[in-house]
């Protein structure tokens, strides 16, 4: 990232907001989280940005942002001294005048409104932390799109899937040690992942109409490595038990000081699911996965092949063994946004394994309903599946 547009964003804040105080974490008298909000980005995001580890395509909508911030401001400022100059000289000028002043206000405002439309239509498509399908699932009722989802005249037809669709999220961050270095140290961290669920008609030969979902999953994860190399065994994971112990699992990667970020990855996967009347069975299979951010100079002074992480040693995490899951929503009325889990314990295997945990490395991934797409009452009963 060139050091002139980490400057560059600098100035820009503070054309908008004032001088900037790092002592206050203030520009003016803003604070970074209210800028970050007038921004529409994360603190997170705001944070990479102000410390220079952003990308240049996030310097770049960013300042695109505050220009357009910028630009609203001079149009309203605008506008609040034509209104003014139309009440001080109301009664010395001809009607023609008003109405010019006050078509100068609206063609403002549409410019304002359609810049504004335009950005927001950029910055959600190239989004790295929207889900790629947004577009596809996510779009107004009023759109002129074509949603996966079912029409509400399929819904019947199609339960109990049916209740099953729409957003769901990961529930839980989960870790794991990877093999495929020389040494020890080198960490899996499933950050966060977005999922949208619907109904399919690709297996429902097999197992039925309505007992068939695809599941279209775009997770965000992260490559950690310990800088001390510290064994797996017999600290963090327990051989006769093969279960890890709780020194693992209070492993906090971005609080301990010996633990450096390696690389961000995003990759999406496809899920499938089958639903029966006592149990859920899920697959994936990954569509891809990149990274970005990579430490450079870590990857070299350790000797870590991050191409040969991704592609090797991560990439039989779509070869996972996932247990199948008891059906707790045998009955999808008793679906519930915000409270709803599917929960499945997976044992990671790689023929490459070389950290001493004979073949198997155990995590739970758990995903909560969101948003449900349809939500009213399903006639299908549990009994009938």
């Amino acid at each position: 990232m060139a050091e002139g547009i980490h400057k560059k964003f600098i100035e820009k804040l503070e054309e908008k907001y004032g001088t900037w105080s790092q002592a206050t974490a203030h520009f003016g008298s803003t604070t970074y989280g209210e800028i970050a909000k007038s921004l529409n980005i994360s603190s997170s995001q705001f944070s990479k940005l102000m410390y220079g580890t952003a990308t240049e395509g996030m310097y770049i909508r960013t300042i695109e942002n505050i220009n357009r911030l910028i630009k609203q401001e001079v149009i309203k400022d605008e506008r609040d001294q034509a209104l003014n100059d139309i009440r001080k000289f109301k009664s010395l000028q001809a009607r023609n005048i008003i109405l010019t002043a006050v078509l100068m206000f609206l063609v403002g405002a549409l410019s304002v409104y359609l810049y504004d439309q335009r950005f927001h239509e950029n910055e959600k498509a190239i989004s790295s932390d929207a889900h790629p399908l947004t577009n596809f699932f996510d779009q107004d009722i009023d759109a002129a799109f074509d949603s996966p989802f079912l029409r509400e005249a399929e819904v019947m037809d199609y339960c109990p899937c049916s209740g099953f669709e729409g957003q769901w999220t990961m529930d839980n961050t989960f870790k794991l040690p990877l093999p495929g270095s020389r040494s020890p140290g080198l960490y899996y961290l499933a950050k966060s992942s977005d999922l949208r669920i619907r109904c399919s008609n690709i297996n429902a030969p097999y197992i039925g109409k309505g007992k068939a979902m695809l599941g279209y999953e775009y997770l965000v994860s992260e490559i950690w490595l310990d800088e001390d190399q510290e064994p797996l065994i017999p600290k963090y994971f327990d051989v006769d038990k093969k279960a890890y112990t709780p020194a693992f699992e209070a492993l906090n990667f971005e609080e301990d000081d010996r633990f450096q970020k390696l690389a961000t990855l995003f990759a999406f996967n496809v899920n499938s699911f089958e639903i029966h009347p006592d149990s859920i069975v899920r697959r994936a299979e990954l569509t891809g996965r990149y990274a970005v951010d990579i430490n450079k100079k870590l990857a070299k002074d350790f000797e870590i092949d991050v191409k040969h992480i991704v592609r090797n040693v991560l990439g039989n995490l779509t070869k996972t063994d996932c247990q199948y899951i008891p059906n707790p929503y045998c009955d999808p009325n008793d679906l519930d946004e915000g409270e709803s889990l599917l929960s499945f314990d997976c044992m990671y295997t790689i023929p490459s394994e070389n950290l001493g945990l004979g073949g198997g490395y155990p995590y739970a991934k758990t995903f909560r309903l969101v948003k449900q797409h349809y939500s009213d009452h399903l006639t299908c009963e549990c009994d009938t599946l």
